[in-house]
């Protein structure tokens, strides 16, 4: 057997373990100890192992989620999400929307994803139990939107897509990106909300959780103030993401938005084991050739207008056992070979499709993500309750992916993307 599908096999192992394996920080290990002895059995030295460690990447994520803990960590964050609530509007039939799209506010603006979906979901379900509607829609509705507002170009996820294009030689484009999601997920959003039968609720929604908010504290506003000069000087002065929210961050703390220590503890050391431990050894199978072998064998069954809306299905479906980020780190590298296949297919289409699909079925609760959804549902309407949710939500999952891949088929046939 070729080294090329040994390092490939090796990989898809590891995502299998994870898929039964829920602790990021167990696959994160795991992948770095895979890497070793794969790296090891390729004849490389230990130097020139330690040599593929995703060092940018672990600079922008770690820069960016130790600015956002500040606002997490004081408060700001939750406060925020409740105040746009609380001003949108109490129609019962219209607040999945207006949850769904408060996320993507939140999310736009750089709110980690799993931060953003615990918070948010859980402020949904509570919506939801206060005014006697469907708790499931509520809650889905504050993670979709997050995972939506995720494909902003400052949100920190959008780190994990500039790494996956630079390390595959691709050129990305994150504001297309970012505008196609939009559009996709809130399309995606409305079958869903029509499936889940949102259009039936009756009356307002009138809970406690979103009347008589406090004033945001000074540490608060600057956090919030926080936001807009991190998004400043990454488009005004072309700040790399990470260093940016980490200055910041320092001027934040200096000011007294949060104490640095509380912060830090804000900060997922798991997530950050996760992303670099698999960007370790993602690096090294693209190294030892496992991704060529790939994308020769998804190129095979792909044609200039199915490359996206099939790399947006694959990606989903991994979506749906794993976290999304992982997804993207592992599907982009296989893009060069299979265009170079298929040279007359869209390079931005295929990127986006790929990226798309990683959230697009998020909401399972097979996913990290759905997860949390599931976990807000146990922690307010009862362990039995969640446990009845888990096959009507992973089928929304499905329902994600599949209308997000249509969309994808539409633009390729439609020459959006060129």
């Amino acid at each position: 057997m070729s080294f090329e599908a040994i390092s490939l096999i090796v990989l898809i192992a590891v995502f299998a373990i994870g898929a039964f394996k829920k602790n990021p920080l167990h696959i994160g290990i795991l992948a770095m100890g895979v890497a070793f002895f794969l790296g090891k059995a390729a004849g490389l030295k230990d130097v020139a192992i330690m040599g593929f460690f995703p060092t940018t990447l672990f600079v922008r994520v770690f820069g960016i989620l130790f600015f956002f803990a500040i606002a997490q960590a004081n408060g700001a964050i939750e406060l925020l999400a409740k105040k746009i609530i609380a001003k949108t509007g109490k129609n019962a039939k219209l607040m999945p929307f207006f949850i769904f799209y408060t996320g993507v506010i939140l999310g736009s603006i750089g709110i980690n994803s799993l931060a953003g979906m615990a918070i948010l979901s859980g402020i949904g379900i509570s919506l939801a139990v206060a005014s006697g509607t469907d708790a499931l829609l509520y809650g889905l509705a504050g993670g979709y939107g997050i995972a939506c507002g995720c494909y902003s170009p400052i949100n920190e996820y959008c780190v994990n897509i500039t790494t996956a294009c630079e390390t595959a030689g691709l050129e990305v484009n994150l504001m297309s990106i970012y505008i196609f999601c939009l559009v996709a997920f809130s399309i995606s959003f409305l079958v869903i909300y029509l499936l889940l039968g949102g259009y039936k609720a009756k009356g307002t929604v009138d809970a406690a959780i979103v009347a008589n908010l406090p004033e945001f504290t000074r540490g608060q506003v600057i956090s919030l103030i926080g936001i807009v000069a991190v998004i400043a000087v990454v488009v005004l002065l072309k700040w790399d993401i990470g260093w940016a929210g980490m200055i910041v961050a320092i001027a934040c703390i200096l000011l007294g938005a949060c104490k640095c220590g509380d912060a830090l503890k804000k900060v997922s050391l798991p997530s950050l084991i996760l992303i670099c431990g698999v960007g370790l050894l993602v690096n090294l199978v693209s190294e030892l050739g496992g991704f060529t072998l790939l994308s020769s064998m998804l190129a095979s069954i792909m044609s200039t207008h199915t490359v996206a809306p099939l790399m947006c299905l694959t990606s989903s479906v991994v979506s749906l056992f794993t976290i999304s980020r992982l997804v993207v780190l592992t599907l982009v590298p296989t893009l060069p070979g299979i265009l170079e296949a298929i040279p007359t297919a869209s390079v931005a289409l295929a990127v986006a499709a790929t990226c798309a699909g990683a959230f697009a079925s998020s909401i399972g609760p097979l996913s990290s993500n759905g997860a949390l959804i599931m976990t807000n549902l146990g922690m307010q309407l009862g362990e039995e309750t969640a446990e009845k949710s888990f096959t009507r939500l992973l089928v929304m999952g499905i329902v994600g992916g599949l209308v997000v891949a249509l969309c994808c088929f539409v633009a390729s046939m439609l020459g959006i993307f060129g």
